[in-house]
Order: structure tokens, then C-alpha cells, then sequence
């Protein structure tokens, strides 16, 4: 939907953005602030606001796991083990329909919806996505569907930036930015990872990190971590032991734990759209799809229940204490499987605490073998189970920073460090050949958007109609005849003519056809209307340049007329004069 739609757009603004060459200035009644110092006060806003939305989500979680766990389940208590199973399509059920009647984008992990708002439309996310989010989320992961609450919060947390943005008619540049605020500040407050939170809005959200925004965003992941910490306290979300490394030969036992984590981040993520598309092309209804794929997650879980939910207890058991190599192996095969029904039967949750849970599984395995076979130069298992944590994630998401940052922020063990940044970075190099796109561009990509090109827009994508419109200088009515509409032409420069009907574009009239009527009736006594033609396409302000020059490659289309899209008035027009000229000038031809 065009911005000009957005009920948040409609009315007058108070704040006026007005730019300059250092930036906007920000209009506010008798007052003037500067871009940045506006992007400070706008940063805290967020910032609060991504830190409540964190604890209510958190909240909320807790909420439908009470409900599930200790009003719905002690119910079924006659079923025994399989209790879990119907509690699961229960909570399948109703996240589907939630996510179906409300908003579709809330369905699935949440962060490439808010990368493509981002690239594609300037930030601009719809409002009723925060509730819509949190309550299908908390409800999935309450019944114990198989995901993150990660995903969440960053689509929350950016929903809250976006519309504060919105509600002050901020342009494009300043809307993203508050959109990253809102993803650093949920995932700040959530994990008590300032730092991780901010990479990661960086790294994966906006691509960039430009200096103004990325100082905008840090002030927003600090107020809402502080947030978190006061609801949550201040204590990393797992208790790892001091790992070292024991031996420089240790190290390339970590290259090849990177090697390993790529790989099982490969299937992983294989597996994920394998499952979205196999349900995708199910015609069936919505309920028996979440039924279907949330009931074999029970029936999985009824053996293996430590795949419900979230995880961080399990992987913080992994990192207190040993675990045997082959039922770690299993439950980092088995949460990925689950995770991946969940979100294919329509769930709604993150994969970054599927990654680190099957992450730290992995590693375990992994050192449990390696410090069996190197007992006097190696760490205990627990360490390489910390290490492929992060690089399961940095593998699956091509963020090696992002990831190195939140498992050390979630940990609290700076003396892993060297182990953590050559695994993870490993992870992510192969990751990326073994894959082609990360887990969250894959899934853009899927639905036919270009995510290199449209992080990297290029002149034509990059600029809006809204920038080279101009008011047509002859409108032809309905009604009217030709040899008026000639007279009214006169001198003007201009190849056709936009007719309406009222203030609603109807067609056009090219200066061709005008001077054939004339020629067959000299009195030009033809209505416009009679000789009219529809272009075969319209604008509206928010569209890319590269959308009307595909248009205007017919050359039957010397005029695309840019229409208000609810009402369908005409705004202005579009030339191919005026394409080039903005070009030109672009590029100082």
C-alpha cells in the first residue's frame, strides 16, 4: 500500500522535515532541531517503548505457558505422555488463524518482513503488527511450538520504531533508522545484549553501519536494555563456565567445528523451506495444516520434550554439564526438524534460539569426541558447545559479528574468544557458498524480490516518482471537445494529455491522435473521450523510477499519470523527459 494510504499519513503533521544538505531539519511548531539531535530524542522514545514491548512479550509468553502447561495439559491428564499433542494443535490452531485473519506477515520469524519493509518501502511497517506479533508468538511458543522469541521482538520492536516514524511523517532515511532502533532495543532488552542488539539491527537490518545511524541506534539498544535489566536483572541469560583454550594446536580443532556448524546450518535451513514449501502447496485449510505440522512436533515431543519451546534451559544445562554425544546429536537433528514444522504449518517465532540451541548440541557432541581422543590439550565438551553456538547462527545469517557479540553478551566469558571468532567466521564464509543467501534473504528471495539489489538500490530503484512528478500543464474532460483541447494546447511542449472525469484520471490523448481527428473532422467537434485511450499503467508518489521506465518501455506510453490510489484523482503526470532529466541531473550529464 502506497504511504499516502496509511492512516497514519492522512492528517496534517505538526513535525515538518526539511532537508538540507547536512541533513533535515525538523520543524516542530516555533522550535527547529537538527537531524541528529531529533534522532536522539527519537531513539530514546523507541528505545523505551522496544524495551517495554520486550517485557510484555516476555510477559505474555509466560501467560499462554500457564495456560497451556498448567490449565490446558492437567486436563488431559488421562492421555498421559500424549497430552502435549493436542495442546499443541490447540496453540498450532489458533496462532494460524491469528496470523490468517490479521496479518499474514506476522507468520514465520518475523526479521525479513522487517528487511523488506526496510528496503522496499521505506520503513514503513503496519501498526497492528505489534499486537498481531506478540500475541501469535507468545501463544506458539507458550503451547510449545518449536521457535525463538527473538524473531519476534525484532518485528515488534521495529513496528514500534516504524510508527512513530509514521505518526511524524518522517521521510524514508529517518523512518529506517528509527525501524533498526526498534530491532536493537527488542533484542537488547530481551537478552540483556546492548551490543549484540545493535549489531545486529546493523549487520542484518539496514546492511550499513553509517556513522549517524549507528550512534542513533546505540542510544536505543542502551534505554531499552536498561529496560530489560530492570524487569529482568543483571545477569547473562546463560551460565557458562571460564572456558579457555587450552592449546594453540586447539585451534584447528575450532576450524573444524566452523566447518561442521556450517554444514548442519546448511541442512537446517534446507530443511526449513523444504517444510514452507511442502505446506505452501498443500491445498488445504489453514487449521488442518497447523494441526498437521504442530501435532508431529507433539508426537516428537512426547519422547523428546526438551524441543518445546525456546530451549535456554537446555542449552544452559549443555553448558553446565556433560551430555552424551549421541543424544546431543539427536536433539541437534530433531530441533531443527521441529522448528522447521512449526513455522511451515504457519507458527510464528524466531530461528536464533533454534540456532544456538542447536548450536550448542552440536558443539557438545563435537568435544565430547574431540576431548575423548585429545584429553590433555583440549576443553571440555561444554566449550565447543558455547563456540557452535554462534557459529550455527553466523552460518545460517552471515552476520559473524552479530553472532561473536550476542554469545558473548549472553555468556559473559570473554575468554573464549579467540576459538568463538575464527569458528564463527569460518562458519559464515562457507555458509554463504554453501547456501547463496542467508536464512532471512532466502526467503525474500523466494518471493521474487531482489534482496542485494534492493539493499543497494541503484538510481531508478532508489528514487521515487514523488521526486520528478510534475502538474500536468493541459487536462482534458470529459465532455470537452477536441478542438478545444488543441486550442488549449497551444505551444506546450508535451507529447499527450491526461483526461479526467472529474478529479478522476480516466485516460489519455496523445497529440498524434488529437491532429488525426482534427485532419478527419476539421470542425473538431469529437468529444476527448471518443478518442482516448487508457496507457496501460499508473503510478502512485511511492513508486520506484525503475517501475515507470518498465512502463514506459512500450512506446504506445509517452505519459504514465501518478494517481492517489484510494480515490484515483490525478496527481500529476510522468514523461519520459522528465525520467532523463532527473537522470541527468543524477549523474551531473
Amino acid at each position: 500500500m502506497a504511504a499516502s494510504a496509511d492512516p497514519l499519513r492522512m492528517s496534517r503533521p505538526y513535525v515538518r522535515f526539511v532537508e538540507t544538505p547536512r541533513g533535515y531539519r525538523v520543524e516542530c511548531g516555533r522550535f527547529s532541531l537538527t537531524q541528529s539531535t531529533f534522532l536522539l530524542l527519537a531513539a530514546i522514545m523507541v528505545g523505551l517503548g522496544a524495551g517495554l514491548g520486550a517485557v510484555g512479550f516476555r510477559q505474555l509468553i509466560s501467560g499462554e505457558t500457564y495456560l497451556a502447561m498448567d490449565a490446558l495439559a492437567p486436563a488431559l491428564g488421562f492421555l498421559g505422555r500424549a497430552q502435549v499433542v493436542p495442546v499443541l494443535i490447540v496453540g498450532g490452531i489458533i496462532t494460524s488463524f491469528v496470523v490468517n485473519r490479521f496479518a499474514k506477515e506476522a507468520k514465520g520469524h518475523g526479521v525479513p518482513e522487517v528487511m523488506a519493509a526496510v528496503a522496499l518501502r521505506g520503513g514503513i511497517i503496519r501498526p497492528r503488527i505489534i499486537a498481531v506479533k506478540s500475541f501469535a508468538s507468545a501463544t506458539c511458543i507458550g503451547f510449545g511450538g518449536s521457535c525463538g522469541r527473538e524473531g519476534p521482538i525484532v518485528q515488534i520492536g521495529s513496528a514500534i520504531g516504524s510508527v512513530l516514524g509514521q505518526v511524524v511523517r518522517a521521510p524514508p532515511p529517518i523512518v529506517k533508522t528509527l525501524v533498526a532502533c526498534g530491532a536493537a532495543g527488542g533484542i537488547a532488552a530481551t537478552f540483556n545484549a546492548p551490543i549484540g542488539g545493535v549489531f545486529f539491527a546493523a549487520e542484518v537490518i539496514l546492511g550499513n553501519f553509517e556513522p549517524r545511524s549507528f550512534a542513533t541506534i546505540v542510544v536505543a539498544g542502551v534505554v531499552s536494555a536498561l529496560i530489560g535489566r530492570s524487569f529482568f536483572g543483571n545477569h547473562p541469560s546463560f551460565t557458562a563456565s571460564a572456558f579457555y583454550l587450552v592449546s594453540p594446536a586447539e585451534l584447528g580443532l575450532y576450524v573444524l567445528l566452523g566447518v561442521v556448524a556450517a554444514l548442519w546450518a546448511a541442512g537446517f535451513v534446507k530443511m526449513l523451506y523444504f517444510f514452507e514449501d511442502r505446506f505452501d502447496a498443500w491445498r488445504a485449510p489453514f487449521w488442518v495444516k497447523a494441526g498437521a505440522g504442530f501435532g508431529v512436533v507433539g508426537i516428537i515431543g512426547m519422547k523428546y520434550p526438551q524441543i518445546f519451546g525456546v530451549g535456554y534451559a537446555d542449552i544452559d544445562a549443555v553448558l553446565s554439564q556433560h551430555v552424551p554425544p549421541l543424544h546431543a546429536l539427536t536433539l541437534a537433528t530433531l530441533k531443527p526438524l521441529a522448528t522447521s514444522l512449526t513455522l511451515g504449518a504457519g507458527g510464528s517465532g524466531g530461528i536464533f534460539a533454534p540456532s544456538l540451541y542447536t548450536g550448542a548440541m552440536l558443539g557438545d557432541a563435537f568435544g565430547s569426541i574431540a576431548h575423548a581422543a585429545f584429553p590433555s590439550w583440549t576443553a571440555t565438551s561444554a566449550a565447543y558447545g558455547l563456540v557452535a553456538m554462534a557459529a550455527v547462527f553466523a552460518a545460517a545469517a552471515e552476520a559473524p559479528i552479530t553472532a561473536i557479540m550476542i554469545v558473548f553478551e549472553m555468556s559473559d566469558d570473554y575468554t573464549i574468544i579467540l576459538p568463538l571468532m575464527i569458528s564463527t567466521v569460518i562458519a559464515a564464509l562457507l555458509g554463504r557458498r554453501l547456501l547463496g543467501y542467508t536464512i532471512y534473504e532466502m526467503k525474500l528471495v523466494r518471493q521474487g524480490i531482489d534482496w542485494m539489489r534492493a539493499r543497494n538500490p541503484g538510481f531508478f530503484t532508489r528514487v521515487r516518482v514523488s521526486a520528478v512528478e510534475r502538474e500536468a500543464p493541459v487536462v482534458a474532460k470529459c465532455g470537452e471537445t477536441v478542438r478545444n483541447v488543441a486550442k488549449r494546447l497551444g505551444g506546450a511542449d508535451e507529447l499527450a494529455v491526461p483526461v479526467v472525469d472529474g478529479s478522476r484520471f480516466v485516460g489519455m490523448v496523445t497529440v498524434a491522435q488529437i491532429a488525426a481527428s482534427l485532419a478527419e473532422q476539421p470542425n473538431g467537434d469529437t468529444r476527448i473521450e471518443q478518442i482516448m485511450r487508457f496507457p496501460g499503467a499508473t503510478l502512485v508518489s511511492t513508486d520506484t523510477l525503475e517501475q515507470a521506465a518498465i512502463s514506459m518501455a512500450n512506446p504506445q506510453t509517452p505519459l504514465l499519470p501518478v494517481v492517489d490510489p484510494d480515490t484515483g484523482a490525478l496527481v500529476g503526470i510522468v514523461t519520459r523527459r522528465d525520467v532523463l532529466n532527473a537522470y541527468r541531473s543524477e549523474t551531473n550529464l
